[in-house]
C-alpha cells in the first residue's frame, strides 16, 4: 500500500515540475509587467507543492523524483499561453481528485486536498489573466504592425545565455533533491537557499533571452542524486567551481556591459555557494572522523538572497 501511495505522489511531483517550468516559460516570454508577475507567483506556489510532496515521499520511505511530465514548448500569444495553463490546471485538478479518492492515508489526503484547493484557485486566476492579456495583446499587435521585430541576440551571446540557463536549471533540481533527502537541517537549509538563488539566476538569464526575441531552452543536464552528504557536497562544489570558470571565461566575450555585469553578479554568487558547500563538507569530514568541528573561518560578505526552506521562490525576481 505504501509503495502505491509513493508512486502516486511521484506522479504528482512530475506534474508540479511540469507546471513550474511551463508557467515560468510563459512569464519570461511576457517580460516585465503585472501579468508576468502573477504567473511567477503561481509558479512559486507550485514549487511549494513540490516541496510538500517530496517531504511526504521521504516520510513514507521513498525517493523523490526530479523528473517532469512533457512541457508544451510551442510559441503563442500571451492569452493563448495562459489558456494552456488553464488546461494544465484542469489536468492537475482531475489527477489530485483521483489520487485523494485512491489513497487511504489521513495525512497524505489532507496535504493533497490543500494542493487541490490551490489548483482550483490557480485555474480561475489563469482564466482571468488570459482575458487581461488578450486585451493587452490586441493593443500591442496594432503597434507591432508599424515597427520592426527586434532581432534575437548574437549567436555567441545566445550560446552563453543558453549554457547558463541549462546550468542553473540543473543545479536547481540537484540542490532541491539534496535538500529534500538530507536529514541534517543545516545542510538542507543551505542547499534550499542555494537552489532559490539559482532559480533567480535562471530567471535573469531567461528574461535576457526572451527580451532579445529568443526562446529560453528549459532543459537540464545530468543530476547527481545521492543521499550521502559527502558525495552530494563534493558534487556540488565541483559543479560550482566549473561554472565559475565558465562564466569568468565568457564575460569578456560579451559586448553588452549590462550582460557582463549580470554574469559577474551570478559568477560571484557561484563562488559563495562553493565556499559554503566547502565549509559544510569540512564539518561532515570532521564529524566522520570523530573530531570536534573547528570554528569556521570568517565568511566573506554573502551575495546570496536567502529565504525560508519551506517556500522556495521561483522566477526572475529582478532587482
Amino acid at each position: 500500500m505504501t509503495e502505491s501511495i509513493i508512486e502516486l505522489l511521484r506522479k504528482d511531483m512530475r506534474g508540479e515540475h511540469q507546471a513550474i517550468i511551463q508557467y515560468l516559460r510563459h512569464a519570461y516570454a511576457m517580460g516585465e509587467g503585472e501579468v508576468a508577475c502573477e504567473v511567477e507567483a503561481i509558479a512559486r506556489e507550485e514549487m511549494r507543492h513540490l516541496d510538500w510532496l517530496a517531504d511526504l515521499i521521504v516520510e513514507l520511505g521513498g525517493d523523490p523524483t526530479m523528473e517532469r511530465d512533457p512541457v508544451d514548448m510551442s510559441p503563442g500569444a500571451p492569452a493563448e499561453q495562459l489558456l494552456k495553463d488553464v488546461d494544465l490546471e484542469q489536468v492537475a485538478i482531475d489527477q489530485y481528485r483521483a489520487h485523494i479518492d485512491a489513497i487511504d492515508h489521513p495525512k497524505v489526503r489532507r496535504i493533497l486536498s490543500r494542493i487541490l484547493h490551490d489548483e482550483l484557485v490557480h485555474k480561475g486566476q489563469f482564466g482571468d489573466l488570459a482575458e487581461e492579456a488578450g486585451a493587452e495583446h490586441a493593443a500591442e499587435a496594432e503597434k507591432a504592425e508599424r515597427t520592426e521585430l527586434e532581432a534575437g541576440p548574437a549567436p555567441r551571446t545566445a550560446a552563453i545565455l543558453g549554457h547558463g540557463i541549462r546550468h542553473e536549471y540543473t543545479v536547481v533540481l540537484q540542490y532541491l533533491y539534496h535538500s529534500f533527502v538530507s536529514p541534517d537541517r543545516e545542510i538542507a537549509e543551505e542547499l534550499s537557499n542555494a537552489a532559490i538563488n539559482e532559480m533567480q539566476h535562471m530567471g535573469w538569464l531567461s528574461e535576457e533571452v526572451a527580451e532579445g526575441g529568443g526562446d529560453p531552452d528549459m532543459s537540464h543536464g545530468d543530476l547527481v542524486l545521492t543521499r550521502d552528504h559527502r558525495e552530494m557536497l563534493e558534487a556540488n562544489i565541483a559543479v560550482e567551481r566549473e561554472v565559475t570558470r565558465d562564466y569568468t571565461e565568457q564575460i569578456p566575450e560579451l559586448d553588452d556591459p549590462g550582460l557582463q555585469s549580470l554574469l559577474e553578479r551570478i559568477r560571484d554568487h557561484e563562488i559563495h555557494h562553493a565556499q559554503a558547500f566547502q565549509e559544510l563538507l569540512e564539518e561532515v569530514t570532521e564529524e566522520e572522523s570523530g573530531e570536534e568541528p573547528a570554528p569556521p573561518n570568517e565568511a566573506p560578505e554573502a551575495p546570496r538572497e536567502a529565504a525560508p526552506r519551506r517556500a522556495p521562490s521561483v522566477g526572475s525576481l529582478k532587482g
